[in-house]
């Protein structure tokens, strides 16, 4: 923190701390070569716009990765693919086990939590599958109709169910990967 900022951030308010620490990470540009002392660590020398290697959000960032994102939601779709052909049980109840399946892979598969990507990766599955199992029962003016009537409460409903799958599936895969590549401890 700055000098001036750390008088100001002294007078007992701990919501101005958090406000300055987080303006000063931003204006450094992430705050990964940041020590907090006013020293730099020199992370920083690999990027042309001053900028730490991986920003917050973009192709490689820390809360958001595009390319991670692309990831899970092409093994989500997949997924819900596998899941909606299997002959006896697919359908909705394929696809939301296609959805969990999924998750628990990517989160098995990749060493940082990637939950954000995943969640949305679930909420755009869970939202295409509830429109696509309305339109395909029946007549498809009805269907259309019935959309039009009920479209966005069912989109919400399909989209929370795909998030919550996406997070628990990620979750239990984070777990297992974490139960799998830890010491055994004697």
């Amino acid at each position: 923190m700055q000098p001036s900022k750390e008088r100001e951030a002294s007078d007992g308010d701990p919501m101005d701390d958090l406000d300055d620490l987080l303006d000063d990470d931003l204006a450094n540009g992430g705050g990964d070569g940041d020590t907090g002392d006013g020293s730099d660590t020199g992370s920083d020398s690999g990027s042309s716009e001053g900028r730490g290697p991986a920003g917050r959000v973009g192709m490689d960032g820390r809360w958001f990765s595009a390319k991670s994102f692309a990831v899970a939601l092409a093994a989500v779709a997949l997924g819900v693919f596998a899941g909606g052909a299997i002959p006896l049980i697919g359908g909705t109840i394929g696809s939301a086990a296609g959805v969990f399946l999924a998750a628990f892979l990517v989160g098995l598969v990749f060493s940082a939590g990637k939950y954000v990507e995943t969640g949305l990766a679930g909420v755009a599955a869970g939202a295409g599958t509830a429109v696509t199992s309305v339109l395909g029962i029946g007549f498809l003016p009805i269907g259309i109709d019935y959309l039009s009537q009920w479209g966005l409460p069912l989109l919400a409903v399909g989209g929370g169910a795909g998030l919550v799958l996406a997070l628990l599936g990620h979750y239990f895969g984070r777990d297992l990967r974490a139960g799998l590549t830890a010491d055994v401890g004697g």
